[in-house]
C-alpha cells in the first residue's frame, strides 16, 4: 500500500494537467450557458428600452466571464494559466506574491475571436492541492508506520548480513533471508563495503500470512551501513603488507583507506574508526584513520635527548623605573635577588655596562655572596642624576656558569610639574602593562586589554562612503567574550585544548549538519583572535602624524616586510597617552587607511581632528577590517537552510530526471543532441573533454562537481573551456567564476580574452578598491575590470565612472546583471551578498584552485549562487589555505570544501567500481592525468609519491625543447657524466648549518645559499636566462639570504621565493634549498607545518614546478628520516644523479 501511494503522488504534473482539462470542459459548458443567458437578457433589455445602443453593442461584443484555472507557470513579471493563457503581474495585484505553480485561481477573462486575455485574478481557490495533499498524506503514513506497522503490507526493517563478494557495481550479502544482491548506485552508503564486512541493510519487506517465520520478502534496499562501528579507537601498526596493514587486537586497514598524506610503518600509533568484519583472522576493519604518533626511529631518539627545562633558578624583585625632578641629585635604591631552587648559588660579581657614562653606581655587595636555598641578597645602587631625559642603565649579575642582564630606567625632569606629568604617564602605561612569563603570554594579555577598551569612538572618514540603502545588512558577528577570555587568558597552551573541548564540544569529531554552523563560527573567531594578536605588533605607545596633503601620514619602519600586511580600509585608533582608558570621558579617534606606501600609511580621521591636529603624541592601536570575516559568518549561517544536507554532506547521488544538456561523449567524440560539439580549445585531451561533457550534462542534483587537477594537467584550461561551452550552449546561463587569489583570477580572465569567444561587454573582472589604489591590475586587463557598488540602484543616483583606461568604478547591480560571466576572487564576490540581484539570477559557479580556500571562504560565492551548479577545480595534494591560528587549523578550518567532499563516500576512490575513470564516479569527479609540464624523469617522482603513479607525461624525452635544454645543461655536473641523458632530477648533499637571527624566527643556511648562488652562475654561463630559473625554499629568511647574495654581486636575479609563492607557477629550471640541517628543531617544523620534512604538500609543490631540470640541495642525513625524501634521494642515487657529501647508511 505504501509503495502504491508513493507512486500515485509522484505524478504531480500529470494531476495538474488533468485538473486544467476538467476546468476547461467546465468553462466550455458555462460559456454555452452564458450565451443563452446573454441572449435572453439582451431581448429583455431591448424590450424595456433601458439600454442605449452603445451599451448594447459593448455587451454583445465583449464576452467577459469568470473562470477557474491552474497556474502552470510563474515568472517574475507574470504567469501562465492552463498552459495557454498568459497574465501580467499587474492584474494579480497583491495576490501575486501568494501565487505558486499548481494553485487554482478564479479570474476574470476577456475573450475575442483571436485571443483570451486575463483582466483580473480575483482569488486563490486552492493552494498547491497536489503538493499539500502529498505532504500531509506522507506525514500521516509515516506516523502510522511508526505507531502501528502491522497495518502495512510492507515494513521497513534492518537486516544484518555479511558481505560475501564485492563486485565493481554491486555487493553480495549473506543474510538470514538468503543472499541479497545490492546495486551500489541504488542505495545510500556511509562507507565503501568490502568482502567480509558485517553490515546492516535497511530495506522494505513484504509481509504476508504465507511467511510462517514472519520474515517476509525483501522488496527494496534503501541503505547499507556498518553493523557496528567503534569510533576513535587507539591502535598500533603491527605488520605492513602491500595491500593492507595489520593493527593490534585483530584489526586491519586497507591501503586504499589510507590517505596519500599518511604512510604507515611498524610501531605507528593511530586513531581509527573500526567496523565489525569476518575476514580471515581479522574481526575489525578500519575505515578511517588519523595518525597520532609516528615511529621516527633515529629522529625520535634524537629529540628525546635534547629536551631541557626553561625554569629560572633566580629572580630579581623591585621597581625598574625611577623619576627625579632635578639634576645632580643622589638617591639609593634597593633590589632583592631571590632563589627559586633548592641549590646554593654564588653571586660572584655585579658589574654595570658603560659604567663611565652610567647614572648608577653599585654600593653593595662588592664581594662574592652565597645565595642559599629560598634565600635572598639585597643589592643597593646609588643613582646620580647627570642629564635631563630618560636613560636605560644596564647591569649584569654573574653566578658562575650563568648570568642575568637587567635594566633600570632613570627619568630626570626639569621641574616638579614635569615629574608629576611623567608619573601620570607611567600610571597610564601601567594600565596597559602586560604580564606573563613568555612573550606569547604577554602578547595575548596585551591584546585582551586593547580588545576590552570600549570608549566612545569618534569615527573617521572611510575610503568608500557607507551606503544607506542595501539589499542585505551583514551582522557584526563579534567574538564571544567567553571564547576570547579562554584563548587569551589561558597561560599554558597545553591547557587550551581542554578548555575549548569542555566549553565547545562541537569542535571534537567530524563535521556534521548539527555542528556545522557553531563549529565554523568558533573556528572563524579563533582565526580573528590570532589576527588581532598579530596586529598588536604595529601598536605604538607614543607616536605622531605628519601632514601630507589631505591626509595625516604615519611612518612605519619595514612596512613592506611586516606581517600581517596593512591594507586599505584597516583602522588606526588614536588615544591620549596620558588619559585614563577606563574613563568614559576618554575618546578614541578613528583613522582609516587610505593609502599604503613603502614606509608610511596615509590616514583620514574625523574632519575636526584632521583640521586641528598640531603634532601631538598619541597612543596608537591598529585594527584590521572585519568585513571579510563577517561575510564568511553570514554565508555559513545561510548555507544550512539555503543549500541543505545533500549539498554539504552528500551520502548518495540524486540525479535529475533529464540532463542539463544531452551531451554524449564516446571515442573522443562529443555530440550535443544530433550535432557534433565544437571545441574552442583544439588542444584538449580526451580526459579534459570528458570533464567538460560531464559538467554540461550536470546529472547530479544539488551536488558539487570536482575537477581533480594534479600539477601541469591543465585544470584552469579545462575550467575556461567549460565557461565558454556553458555560455554558448545555455543561452539563459549567468556564470560566476572565482579563485582564492587575484593572480589566479587574472589568469582566467587572460584565457577568456585570448579565446576571442566572448565579446568585450559579455564578461567583467570585478576587482577590489585595494587593487585599484595600489595599481595592481595588469594593463591588458584593465578595460575589462570594474568595482562594485552595493547600494540599491533606485535609492541612489547613477554613480558609475569610467576612467580613461576603461576601468569601471562603482558598478551597480543592474549593470553587472547584464554580464554573462563575472570573474573575481571569492572575497570580492562577497559584495554580491549585499546587492540587489533577482532570485536565482546566477546559474553556475566555477571556483579555480578550490583547495586553497577555506570552506567559509568558498561558502561566500556559493551563497550568491544558492541553487545553481557548482564546479570545484583544484588539487587536494597541494598546499591548503593559509590559516594563521594553529587551533583553528587543528579543528578543521584549513580543510577546503573540496577536500572535505573527497572524504565522503560518493567522492571516494573505488577502482573496482570505476576502473575506466581512475576509480572516481564520473557524475561527480574527473581526475586529469595528462601532464604537459615536465620531462618524465621529473614527473615520475611526484606521480609515484603523490598521485598513485597515474600521471602521463606528454613531454617527449627524445625530441622536445625541454630535453634539448637538459642535454646542454648536463655539462654543469662534470666530471659526473654517466647519468642518463634525459634524466632531469638531481640531489646535491651538503652538511650545512641552519641558523636564526635574534630578530626573526625564520631559518637560513649560508652553505646552501652559497651553493644555490654558484649553481645559478653556472647556469648563466650556459646562456640560461633569469626568467627560466626559479629558486624555492621553505623559509623567508633563506629567501632574503639568497637575494642578498645576488644584490651584493650585482648579478641578475631570478625569481626567488617561498613554496607558497610558487604554487601555480612553473620554470624550466628549479633549484630548491631545504635549509634544515639539524635534528633538534624538527618537532617544531612538524607541529607548525614548516619546512619540507614530513610535509608532503610542500614537497609536492616544490618538486612539481620544474619543466627540464630539478636540483635539490639539502642534508641527506636529515631528509632521509622522512620516507618520501628517502625515496627521492634513492631515485637520484640509482640514476647517478646524486653528488656532494656521503650518503647515510639508511640509504646505502
Amino acid at each position: 500500500m505504501y509503495a502504491y501511494l508513493r507512486s500515485v503522488f509522484q505524478s504531480v504534473t500529470n494531476d495538474r494537467n488533468r485538473v486544467a482539462e476538467l476546468l476547461e470542459k467546465e468553462h466550455n459548458y458555462l460559456d454555452e450557458e452564458q450565451k443563452k443567458d446573454c441572449g435572453d437578457s439582451e431581448n429583455v433589455l431591448i424590450d424595456n428600452g433601458d439600454t442605449s445602443d452603445e451599451d448594447a453593442n459593448i455587451e454583445s461584443s465583449t464576452p467577459c466571464s469568470k473562470r477557474k484555472g491552474v497556474v502552470t507557470q510563474l515568472k517574475a513579471n507574470g504567469g501562465v494559466i492552463n498552459n495557454t493563457i498568459y497574465f501580467d503581474k499587474k492584474v494579480a495585484l497583491d495576490l501575486f506574491q501568494d501565487l505558486h505553480a499548481g494553485c487554482v485561481v478564479e479570474y476574470l477573462s476577456y475573450k475575442t475571436q483571436h485571443e483570451e486575455k486575463v483582466v483580473k485574478v480575483e482569488s486563490i481557490v486552492e493552494y498547491n492541492w497536489e503538493e499539500q495533499t502529498l505532504a500531509k498524506t506522507q506525514q500521516a503514513l509515516d506516523a502510522l508506520k511508526l505507531d502501528k506497522p502491522k497495518y502495512f503490507n510492507t515494513q521497513t526493517r534492518n537486516i544484518l548480513g555479511l558481505v560475501k563478494q564485492r563486485l565493481p557495481s554491486s555487493i553480495e550479502i549473506e543474510t538470514d533471508y538468503g543472499e541479497l544482491s545490492v546495486k551500489l548506485d541504488d542505495v545510500e552508503l556511509s562507507f565503501s563495503p568490502k568482502q567480509g564486512d558485517a553490515v546492516s541493510v535497511e530495506c522494505n519487506v513484504q509481509m504476508d500470512e504465507g511467511y510462517v517465520d514472519k520474515h517476509g520478502e525483501v522488496l527494496e534496499v534503501f541503505k547499507v551501513f556498518p553493523a557496528r562501528i567503534e569510533t576513535d579507537q587507539t591502535r598500533t601498526v603491527e605488520r605492513v603488507f602491500e595491500e593492507f596493514c595489520v593493527l593490534n587486537l585483530d584489526g586491519y586497514v586497507l591501503k586504499e583507506d589510507i590517505s596519500n598524506e599518511c604512510e604507515l610503518h611498524l610501531g605507528d600509533i593511530l586513531k581509527a574508526d573500526l567496523i565489525e568484519c569476518s575476514y580471515g583472522k581479522y574481526t575489525r576493519r578500519a575505515t578511517k584513520i588519523t595518525l597520532l604518533e609516528k615511529n621516527f626511529g633515529q629522529l625520535k631518539m634524537t629529540l628525546d635527548n635534547n629536551t631541557s627545562s626553561s625554569k629560572q633558578a633566580v629572580k630579581i624583585e623591585g621597581k625598574d623605573r625611577y623619576i627625579f625632578s632635578e639634576l645632580w641629585k643622589k638617591e639609593n635604591i634597593t633590589l632583592k635577588v631571590r632563589s627559586n631552587s633548592h641549590r646554593t648559588f654564588t653571586l660572584s660579581r655585579i658589574f654595570i655596562k658603560n659604567s663611565n657614562d652610567a647614572q648608577i653606581r653599585l654600593l653593595e655587595p662588592l664581594d662574592p655572596r652565597e645565595l642559599t636555598s629560598n634565600g635572598e641578597i639585597s643589592i643597593i645602587f646609588e643613582v646620580h642624576t647627570k642629564f635631563i631625559g630618560e636613560s636605560k642603565e644596564c647591569f649584569v649579575l654573574e653566578f658562575g656558569k650563568f648570568k642575568f642582564t637587567r635594566h633600570l630606567t632613570i627619568i630626570v625632569c626639569n621641574s616638579e610639574l614635569e615629574a608629576k606629568e611623567s608619573e601620570l604617564r607611567l600610571i597610564a602605561a601601567e594600565q596597559m602593562r602586560v604580564f606573563g612569563r613568555t612573550e606569547a603570554q604577554r602578547s595575548r594579555y596585551y591584546a585582551n586589554q586593547v580588545w576590552s577598551i570600549k570608549n566612545v569612538v569618534v569615527h573617521g572618514e572611510p575610503i568608500i562612503t557607507k551606503c544607506r540603502f542595501t539589499k542585505q545588512r551583514i551582522a557584526a558577528f563579534e567574538v564571544p567574550i567567553k571564547l576570547r577570555q579562554i584563548v587569551l587568558g589561558t597561560e599554558r597552551r597545553c591547557d587550551l585544548d581542554n578548555e575549548l573541548a569542555t566549553e565547545y564540544p562541537c569542535l571534537e569529531g567530524p563535521f556534521t549538519m548539527k555542528n556545522y554552523v557553531q563549529r565554523f563560527s568558533i573556528l572563524l573567531h579563533l582565526e580573528e583572535i590570532n589576527l588581532t594578536v598579530s596586529m598588536r605588533n604595529y601598536d605604538r605607545e607614543r607616536a605622531y602624524f605628519r601632514r601630507d596633503g589631505e591626509f595625516l601620514s604615519l611612518h612605519i619602519e619595514n612596512l613592506a616586510e611586516r606581517r600581517p600586511s596593512l591594507v586599505l580600509g584597516d583602522v588606526v585608533h588614536a588615544i591620549n597617552p596620558w588619559a585614563d582608558v577606563n574613563s568614559k570621558e576618554t575618546k578614541i579617534f578613528e583613522g582609516f587607511v587610505h593609502k599604503v606606501l613603502y614606509n608610511r600609511i596615509l590616514l583620514k580621521f574625523n574632519a575636526g581632528f584632521q583640521s586641528t591636529y598640531n603634532g601631538e603624541d598619541y597612543r596608537l592601536t591598529f585594527h584590521f577590517s572585519r568585513m571579510s570575516l563577517r561575510k564568511q559568518h553570514f554565508a555559513i549561517r545561510q548555507a544550512v537552510t539555503a543549500i541543505g544536507e545533500q549539498f554539504l554532506f552528500p551520502k548518495t547521488i540524486v540525479r535529475h530526471q533529464q540532463p542539463q544538456l544531452d551531451i554524449q561523449f564516446k571515442d573522443n567524440t562529443t555530440h550535443l543532441y544530433s550535432e557534433q560539439l565544437q571545441w574552442y580549445n583544439k588542444s584538449l585531451n580526451s580526459i579534459q573533454k570528458r570533464a567538460v561533457a560531464n559538467i554540461l550534462r550536470g546529472e547530479a542534483k544539488n551536488t558539487p562537481y570536482v575537477i581533480f587537477g594534479p600539477p601541469g594537467t591543465g585544470k584552469t584550461v579545462t575550467l575556461v573551456e567549460t565557461v565558454l561551452q556553458l555560455v554558448h550552449n545555455l543561452p539563459s546561463s549567468r556564470l560566476l567564476v572565482c579563485a582564492p587569489s587575484n593572480s589566479a583570477a587574472d589568469l582566467i580572465t587572460k584565457h577568456i580574452i585570448d579565446s576571442k569567444v566572448l565579446a568585450h561587454g559579455e564578461f567583467i573582472r570585478l576587482v577590489s578598491y585595494n587593487q585599484v589604489e595600489k595599481g595592481l591590475i595588469p594593463e591588458e586587463l584593465i578595460s575589462h575590470c570594474g568595482t562594485a557598488e552595493i547600494g540599491v540602484p533606485d535609492k541612489r543616483t547613477e554613480c558609475m565612472v569610467v576612467t580613461e583606461s576603461g576601468l569601471k568604478l562603482r558598478c551597480q547591480s543592474k549593470f553587472i546583471a547584464l554580464r554573462r560571466v563575472i570573474i573575481s576572487t571569492c572575497s570580492t564576490m562577497g559584495t554580491f551578498l549585499q546587492m540587489d540581484f533577482p532570485s536565482n539570477h546566477f546559474t553556475h559557479l566555477l571556483i579555480d584552485e578550490a583547495g586553497q580556500c577555506t570552506e567559509p571562504e568558498t561558502m561566500v560565492p556559493i551563497m550568491v549562487l544558492k541553487q545553481g551548479q557548482l564546479i570545484l577545480a583544484g588539487d587536494p595534494q597541494q598546499l591548503q589555505a593559509v590559516v594563521i591560528d594553529s587551533k583553528a587549523s587543528q579543528y578543521g578550518l584549513k580543510l577546503s570544501l573540496m577536500e572535505r567532499l573527497l572524504q565522503l563516500e560518493p567522492y571516494r576512490k573505488d577502482k573496482l567500481r570505476f576502473p575506466e575513470f581512475s576509480g572516481y564516479n564520473p557524475c561527480l569527479l574527473t581526475k586529469l592525468l595528462n601532464n604537459y609540464r615536465a620531462l618524465p624523469t621529473i614527473m615520475d617522482v611526484y606521480s609515484k609519491l603523490f598521485y598513485d603513479d597515474e600521471l602521463i607525461s606528454m613531454i617527449s624525452e627524445k625530441d622536445s625543447r625541454e630535453v634539448r635544454l637538459l642535454a646542454d645543461l648536463h655539462a654543469i655536473f662534470e666530471p659526473i657524466t654517466d647519468m642518463p641523458f634525459n634524466h632531469g632530477t638531481f640531489f646535491h648533499g651538503i652538511m650545512g648549518e641552519n641558523m636564526q637571527e635574534m630578530d626573526s624566527p625564520s631559518w637560513f643556511n649560508p652553505s646552501e645559499a652559497r651553493e644555490i648562488f654558484l649553481t645559478t652562475i653556472l647556469l648563466y654561463r650556459r646562456s640560461v636566462q633569469p626568467d627560466q630559473i626559479g629558486i624555492l625554499t621553505p623559509y623567508s629568511k633563506q629567501v632574503k639570504s639568497i637575494r642578498d647574495m645576488f644584490i651584493v654581486a650585482d648579478v641578475a636575479m631570478p625569481k626567488i621565493g617561498t613554496v607558497e609563492e610558487f604554487q601555480g607557477q612553473e620554470r624550466d629550471i628549479i633549484l630548491i634549498s631545504t635549509v634544515r640541517s639539524s635534528h633538534t628543531m624538527i618537532t617544531s617544523d612538524l607541529n607548525y607545518n614548516l619546512g619540507f620534512v614530513q610535509c608532503r604538500r610542500r614537497m609536492n609543490v616544490g618538486l612539481s614546478r620544474a619543466r627540464a631540470l630539478l636540483i635539490v640541495i639539502g642534508n641527506p642525513n636529515l631528509l632521509a628520516l622522512d620516507e618520501n625524501w628517502r625515496k627521492f634521494i634513492v631515485y637520484c642515487a640509482q640514476n647517478n644523479a646524486y653528488f656532494g657529501c656521503e650518503l647515510p647508511q639508511s640509504i646505502l
